[in-house]
């Protein structure tokens, strides 16, 4: 079948020009090719075998469009194709023919020498093999990597037991570096193999080979040139600046100039011509990527083509030489050797402007609703050019390398102030996250100590590591520090008449309340566990590290029809024993031990408020004593809270009314997700049993927030310790939690949160008991989140922190004294001390990385700090951990405490140091993309100044 020329009809032969034939033209072969055309020559585009049609329709955006006199495809044999060509030509004169990108070297190469014209002839076959190339250079006497390359994995693996890993692992030939690859092992670098072998190369083909080779360590370089009849001209000398982010060691923050009488320079551009002699590379351009290491520069590969990148880098390499390019110097080498001849022999020194490339580096993730950053960079002094495929709708995540990249910016003014300042802007904003605006999403609001929804969609996610995962915990303790041995140690206390002949009742007793039944057993009492109906089956058997052993109850039952019942079932179960107190062990006991204590005639909170546990029902009691409370509303029904929702303005807070600590609250932003919310509620299960009661709706209060944790007795409020959240922006999130601090109760906030939350306990109707308020210094004053009526939870994992800072008592073993000691609660003091006995907090660790965790050696070093009394975590080998952004990505906590103030300043320090610089997880090695950051996709959008007529 004879072979069909394509002529573009919408450009025809312009009379007597000769042609010139661009092989595979593509990125910065069409702007080569344009500037050909703009001096008056044809071009005929010859594609090769096997080159993907879609790269065969992208053209750089600065190109506008290419116009060939005809678009033809390699056929048969060299001979055939030449006839070809001079078929397409017209008759008219073929002048040059020149690779326009990688896969059209070895047929430039050819067809040029057959075709008589300049050439860099076929005396080497096939020059774009790295193989080839390394032993080349090392022939020469060039400093070369060491390598083995073959097309079955047993040519290679001998290679590979002697060669330390890790090892770089790449086809032998490819477009720029497509598909290179850092392997750490051996089965890593066998399943890279064949992955390679496999695949279709970016520019089409398969790939013929793979080359495994040492891994080079140093500053990486760029070398442009064009030559012409073996004159080689320096166009550019660039230097990748990559540097740690996001927990990924080589991710590319941009492209920099490098003087030609620097160091550097003087050292690379004798050593990348003696490469291009060496691989016989006479003519045209070519840019040769080199690493400086310890013992000199060693190639790393030399591309027998222009720069890439679809030379958006031009108006800046215009800039810096004073008006050239490699893409005229190559028009030159081909077209006029009088001018170029004239070309410097390399870039000037100093340079005719200042300029970088700055490639973007992410610090957050979402879907893109607008891009701000982006708007602003275009108004900034230097803005050349803007380079990226992120738009409204884009997905983007933490940058950790070439795939997760978001683009880059050129930047140019003869003002070196004027670059790095802007420059230094647009580091500013990837800090602060300034580059997107996200389309909103769930915030999810829960407390580093809440206990989840079980919600089924949940166990796909990062596993989280407080205190509802229970067993899977991991805890280590300090086990050399006497002076918290000796403040943990039992407390004999004065009794109600005889322990030995009286019993407890518990009511679901999780979290810390098992730390209160496990005080009241140290005190001789038995302890009866009573379940409240639809308690989940999986949190009875939750029994907190912290409490050493089993918990060996006297008995366990559960919760009968009606109370009358339940009284006489526990009376029963309690035989000869006097059941002297019943206490809520966890949210979902809360008010059945009030019914039940109340029917016992023991110490209680009674019934008149029948579900003092509501949020609801709590903000509308403390309005009416005229405390500062929530704009709300709530309801089983979504119409119930949608006028609410028309009227408030977004973000706002949905919740149960009901529920463990922070269980299931979230911010909302929209009707769309209120309602969304609202729904997965009133359908969820929560985490301690029972549905769903109703769904509140609540402003969204703006301030700091604090926990108070009272312990009472006959409405005597005793205030055991106040606590303020540590929250700031981290990873893109702007509510992640850092840690949980101490707060002197005489600083000037603890003095108005204290009788704030003595009133709110008043107005619940709160007489006995623990409770733990959560409230929020507004701009007007402390408003109540809620009150949980019942210990503050995380498992007690605060309790040696608490007991230092107050000298020896805490929320726990005050309780059981509100219950049963009524003389050693009275002498308890009235507030904790001022200043405390001790200094700590608790720090809860953010992770600016992910991967799956092969050693947890920044845990190591953390037990070893001075101040370190506690760790608890879910991260083990073999864990996966995401960056921190929320609950569920979160990897643990510590708590620190020590005499000495500035020496838990210094601890903390180190281990947020640890978080920052990624030392806490050593990740199992994983393969690492070192392709460079020159290659756009054709869904990439570049953006230009218009209004920088110094630069066209």
């Amino acid at each position: 079948m004879t072979p069909s020329i394509n002529p573009d009809t919408s450009h025809p032969l312009v009379a007597d020009a000769d042609v010139v034939i661009i092989v595979d033209p593509y990125s910065t072969g069409c702007l080569i090719g344009k500037e050909m055309a703009m001096r008056g020559y044809n071009l005929l585009a010859l594609w090769t075998k096997g080159f993907s049609p879609v790269m065969k329709t992208h053209v750089p955006q600065s190109c506008g469009s290419m116009n060939y006199i005809a678009q033809v495809d390699e056929i048969g044999s060299l001979g055939e194709t030449a006839n070809f060509v001079k078929d397409a030509a017209n008759g008219k004169n073929i002048v040059a023919c020149l690779a326009g990108g990688e896969a059209g070297v070895d047929l430039a190469d050819a067809l040029s020498e057959f075709l008589g014209l300049r050439t860099n002839g076929t005396e080497i076959p096939n020059r774009r093999d790295k193989k080839v190339q390394q032993e080349l250079i090392r022939k020469m006497g060039l400093r070369s990597v060491r390598q083995a390359g073959g097309t079955k994995f047993e040519q290679v693996e001998q290679f590979l037991k002697t060669e330390g890993f890790p090892v770089v692992l790449k086809p032998n030939e490819s477009a720029g570096s497509d598909g290179v690859k850092l392997c750490h092992s051996m089965e890593e670098a066998k399943e890279h193999f064949e992955v390679l072998m496999k695949g279709q190369m970016v520019n089409g083909g398969d790939c013929p080979a793979v080359l495994c080779q040492e891994y080079l360590q140093g500053k990486e370089y760029v070398i442009d040139h064009v030559s012409r009849d073996g004159v080689h001209k320096t166009m550019m000398v660039w230097v990748y600046d990559k540097r740690n982010a996001n927990g990924a060691e080589f991710v590319y923050f941009g492209c920099t100039p490098v003087r030609s009488d620097s160091p550097e320079a003087k050292v690379l551009i004798p050593y990348v011509r003696g490469v291009l002699d060496a691989l016989g590379i006479k003519n045209g351009p070519s840019h040769g990527e080199v690493i400086i290491t310890e013992d000199g520069p060693c190639l790393v590969e030399m591309n027998c083509r222009a720069r890439g990148g679809d030379g958006n880098w031009r108006p800046l390499a215009k800039a810096l030489n004073g008006g050239y390019t490699q893409v005229e110097a190559t028009a030159d080498a081909f077209l006029d050797d009088f001018q170029f001849s004239r070309l410097p022999d390399r870039s000037p020194a100093p340079f005719k402007a200042s300029g970088d490339e700055v490639i973007f580096v992410n610090y957050s993730r979402g879907t893109v609703k607008a891009t701000p950053g982006f708007e602003m960079m275009k108004r900034l002094p230097s803005f050349v050019c803007l380079e990226t495929g992120v738009k409204p709708g884009s997905k983007v995540d933490f940058t950790i390398d070439l795939f997760t990249g978001i683009g880059s910016v050129i930047l140019m003014h003869k003002d070196p102030e004027v670059v790095k300042r802007d420059s230094e802007f647009i580091r500013y904003m990837e800090e602060i996250n300034g580059l997107f605006d996200y389309e909103p999403h769930t915030e999810d609001l829960r407390k580093p100590r809440a206990d989840s929804i079980a919600m089924p969609e949940m166990e796909s996610r990062h596993k989280r590591v407080y205190s509802s995962t229970g067993p899977s915990l991991i805890r280590r303790m300090s086990s050399d520090r006497p002076e918290l041995r000796m403040s943990m140690g039992l407390v004999k206390r004065m009794t109600t008449i005889d322990a030995s002949k009286e019993a407890v009742v518990i009511v679901d007793p999780y979290s810390t309340g098992c730390c209160v039944a496990k005080e009241f057993m140290n005190r001789g009492y038995q302890v009866i566990a009573l379940w409240t109906n639809g308690f989940s089956e999986q949190m009875k058997t939750h029994v907190p590290l912290s409490v050493a052993g089993k918990l060996n109850y006297y008995a366990e039952m559960d919760q009968k029809a009606s109370v009358v019942e339940t009284v006489a079932a526990a009376s029963q179960t309690a035989g000869i024993y006097r059941i002297v107190a019943c206490v809520a062990g966890g949210e979902a006991g809360v008010d059945f031990a009030d019914a039940l204590s109340e029917a016992l005639k023991v110490r209680t909170n009674g019934t008149d408020i029948p579900n003092r546990r509501d949020k609801k029902l709590q903000q509308e009691l403390i309005r009416k004593a005229g405390l500062r409370s929530v704009r709300q509303a709530g309801g089983v029904e979504f119409h119930e809270v949608e006028p609410f929702l028309k009227r408030e303005p977004f973000p706002v807070v949905l919740k149960p009314v009901e529920s463990a600590g922070s269980d299931g609250v979230k911010l909302c932003y929209t009707m769309e997700e209120a309602k969304d919310h609202f729904n997965t509620l009133m359908k969820s299960q929560m985490v301690y049993g029972g549905e769903c009661p109703a769904v509140l709706c609540q402003e969204f209060l703006k301030g700091r927030e604090y926990v108070i944790d009272h312990v009472s007795r006959d409405g005597v409020h005793k205030t055991m310790m106040v606590w303020v959240y540590d929250k700031r922006t981290a990873n893109g999130n702007a509510f992640v939690y850092h840690g949980v601090l101490p707060v002197d109760p005489n600083s000037p906030e603890a003095r108005i949160l204290i009788p704030y939350t003595r009133r709110v306990l008043d107005a619940i109707g709160i007489q006995n008991g623990p409770s733990h308020g959560e409230v929020i210094m507004t701009s007007d004053g402390p408003c109540l989140v809620e009150m949980n009526c019942r210990a503050r939870g995380g498992d007690a994992a605060w309790l040696p922190l608490a007991r230092a800072l107050t000298g020896g008592y805490t929320q726990v073993d005050v309780t059981v004294d509100s219950f049963i000691d009524k003389k050693q609660f009275m002498i308890t003091p009235d507030v904790p001390p001022s200043p405390f006995k001790a200094s700590g907090e608790e720090v809860i660790l953010v992770s600016h990385s992910r991967g799956i965790v092969k050693s947890t050696p920044g845990f190591d070093e953390i037990e070893k700090l001075p101040s370190f009394v506690y760790l608890e975590t879910g991260v083990k080998e073999g864990s996966h951990v995401d960056y921190t952004v929320d609950l569920f990505t979160g990897i643990g906590s510590v708590i620190l405490m020590h005499h000495d103030q500035s020496i838990v300043e210094k601890d903390v320090a180190r281990i947020r140091e640890m978080e920052k610089e990624n030392q806490l997880f050593e990740y199992e090695s994983g393969q690492v993309l070192l392709r460079k950051y020159d290659e756009v996709g054709e869904d990439f959008t570049v953006i230009s100044s218009s209004v920088r007529q110094d630069i066209y």
